[in-house]
């Protein structure tokens, strides 16, 4: 299931502040996002993101529970442990596999795979971050020029500040991409 902004976004008037985001229609065959919202619901840690979670869940409403998946409330406190991952999912077979990448501050030109805990910013831009299937990963770019991979069975929520990253989300992979500057990002 790929949630986030999509290509009929790009069009859309940007400000100095930032574009506007707009959510992508679910493809038909996509999981049920009640049900995803329902694995995630387990692991809130906070009253106020667990609440939003379960009340979304209760009303079995596709809709709601898009919008809770969407929660960056949520996104950062309902995160599913083992964010271990298929090194196939990663980088091809004869590939090395990507180091991890330093939880805080990415440099430029690395490529890293972020896992949980993982909550990484780029802030001279020009970072690559992998997001491993089953990781939950949130990245920043604000030098801008950055690509971001979110494997299948990964949750993403990056966002590029200083514009022209490349978002590359998966089938299955959950994406919370966005681009707040010019250039336009590609992707979503």
């Amino acid at each position: 299931m790929k949630v986030g902004a999509f290509w009929g976004c790009l069009g859309m008037a940007t400000t100095l502040a930032g574009a506007s985001a707009c959510p992508a229609p679910a493809p038909v065959n996509s999981p049920d996002p009640c049900a995803v919202l329902s694995t995630e619901c387990q692991y809130c840690t906070q009253p106020g993101p667990k609440e939003t979670c379960q009340n979304a869940v209760s009303t079995s409403d596709d809709v709601q529970c898009t919008v809770a998946l969407d929660d960056q409330d949520v996104v950062a406190d309902c995160v599913v442990p083992g964010g271990g991952s298929d090194a196939s999912v990663e980088a091809p077979a004869d590939a090395p596999p990507l180091p991890v990448c330093d939880a805080a501050q990415v440099l430029p030109d690395a490529g890293c795979a972020c896992v949980p805990p993982c909550v990484t910013t780029c802030p001279a831009g020009g970072c690559e971050i992998d997001c491993p299937g089953g990781a939950t990963c949130q990245a920043t770019c604000s030098g801008g020029g950055c690509v971001f991979k979110c494997a299948a069975g990964a949750t993403c929520t990056d966002s590029c500040d200083g514009g022209g990253c490349a978002f590359q989300c998966e089938n299955d992979a959950v994406c919370h991409d966005t681009c707040a500057a010019m250039p336009l990002c590609a992707g979503f």
